[in-house]
């Protein structure tokens, strides 16, 4: 064996050790899961305009990865795939759930927080839950069913305003008022409107939970997942201010017009959806700042990504004429199987990781579940399919033996492209299928990032070797023990 083998594998040996050592109970965790943020929205990911300085700091402290694939182009699902480390068709969550839809995870889903609870963690989620069809629905696993002792949560779709979304319009004919969000629920129980904006809320819950618990002895799991920047957009003015370049003349006139009026309106520019990163960026670092005076930073595995690709300007929806997503070029956006719609910014930081690491070896949010496992001490499920697996060969600069192919799902009939509904991924190549499942695009990602040069009818042993990969997985996801189990 080689000194250089022998070197990293006691560098691996030692990190695997380091939280049993200083925790006996494991390290605490943090997983903040923005909403709809892309793969180009960040400064540590190469934005030349919008100010992340908190998410930029966490990469330096840590290690960003250049090739992290949501579980999903869309919300649900992929929230679904990363608390339990399944492809999201196998939870029964096959696309964005609409506030009273049937769809929901599966009762006998196994979350991350159900396996940390039962390690004696304090598990909490404050943010976007949206697993759901809402928090009435009964017969629908709710947060403690989830492994969350304590929520605060939007139960789905985004944060918004009943009493601004449904009132009259004005004399300008716009529906005023900044969208301060009145659809919180606190452990069961409406919360009062606040003249508050999202991230705000949240954020300031994250820290009062924090504070009411600084004397247990337990090691705590908060799930953050941010409701920016999926619309409707807010901010504070003083982050509307730093961009004001690129706000149009009409946004300022109006810049209380309702989100969902825009569609026969002048554009407003993009400088609302920076504001809205900024300001995101600002409560994360609030909560960040928070575990520092608390002295549990080191103690402390924080894990920032999104749930999908952005909304970019190429907007399919009224409400979607005010974002600027950015994909570094990327093809595609949210709601598609192409990279742009997938592919998405992702830094972990703890102690035991060499800060200012990049990687470039593909990984997955189904992978963090896996991953969290070998870290904190417990065990993956075994009487289930797990999709993802151990990434942390990639904190000491090695690659990631997949003994899977990487596999995307969306059901989306009647978008715009949403004939596509498979996708898989292996090695290099990457073949999307449509929904009677047949090929339409062939990629060699490591030559062509930008996927645009379909391979189709070039390289028939590639397509051949995926095509016989996306069977054995499809047949794999259809026969899900788990699933046939349900009820409902």
């Amino acid at each position: 064996m080689s000194n250089k083998t022998l070197l990293a594998t006691a560098i691996c040996a030692s990190f695997l050790a380091a939280p049993v050592v200083q925790a006996a109970q494991g390290p605490n965790l943090v997983i903040f899961y923005v909403d709809d943020l892309g793969y180009g929205d960040l400064g540590s990911y190469h934005h030349p305009v919008v100010k992340t300085p908190n998410i930029d700091r966490l990469a330096s402290e840590g290690i960003r990865y250049t090739q992290y694939y949501a579980p999903a182009p869309l919300c649900s699902p992929s929230r679904a795939g990363m608390l339990t480390g399944r492809t999201p068709y196998r939870t029964g969550v096959r696309s964005w759930i609409p506030e009273g839809g049937k769809e929901h995870i599966g009762g006998n889903e196994i979350t991350l927080a159900n396996l940390l609870k039962d390690k004696g963690y304090d598990t909490a989620i404050m943010g976007k839950q949206h697993l759901n069809g809402g928090i009435e629905m009964k017969d629908h696993p709710q947060s403690k069913d989830m492994g969350f002792d304590y929520s605060f949560i939007i139960p789905g779709g985004w944060a918004d305003n009943d009493e601004v979304k449904f009132s009259k319009p004005t004399k300008n004919g716009f529906r005023e008022g900044k969208v301060y969000p009145d659809n919180f629920w606190r452990n069961g129980k409406r919360v009062d409107a606040m003249n508050k904006f999202s991230a705000e809320m949240v954020s300031d819950e994250v820290i009062s939970y924090l504070d009411e618990r600084k004397d247990s002895k337990k090691p705590f799991f908060l799930y953050v997942p941010y409701s920016e920047v999926h619309s409707p957009l807010a901010a504070p003015n003083r982050f509307l201010s730093m961009y004001s370049d690129y706000i149009t003349p009409f946004a300022q006139q109006y810049p209380d017009a309702w989100y969902f009026d825009w569609a026969n309106q002048p554009y407003r520019g993009q400088g609302e959806y920076y504001a809205n990163i900024s300001f995101m960026d600002e409560q994360l670092g609030r909560v960040v700042d928070k575990i520092k005076a608390l002295g549990e930073e080191d103690n402390t595995i924080i894990i920032f990504t999104s749930d999908n690709g952005p909304v970019t300007r190429e907007a399919r929806k009224p409400y979607e004429l005010n974002a600027a997503g950015e994909t570094n070029g990327l093809r595609g956006r949210k709601d598609n199987l192409f990279e742009g719609g997938i592919r998405v910014p992702s830094i972990i930081k703890y102690n035991g990781i060499n800060a200012g690491q990049v990687s470039n070896v593909p990984v997955t949010g189904l992978d963090l579940l896996p991953t969290l496992a070998e870290m904190m001490g417990f065990a993956v499920p075994k009487d289930r399919e797990i999709d993802g697996q151990s990434i942390t060969p990639t904190f000491n600069g090695e690659e990631v033996k997949r003994i899977k192919p990487l596999i995307w799902t969306i059901d989306m009939p009647g978008q715009d492209d949403p004939v596509n509904e498979w996708a898989i991924r292996d090695g290099d190549w990457k073949l999307i299928l449509d929904r009677d499942e047949q090929p339409k695009y062939l990629f060699n990602i490591k030559s062509d990032p930008y996927e645009v040069w379909n391979q189709l009818g070039k390289n028939q042993v590639v397509l051949d070797k995926l095509l016989q990969e996306f069977t054995k997985y499809k047949h794999s996801i259809v026969n899900d023990e788990i699933k046939a189990q349900r009820k409902g």
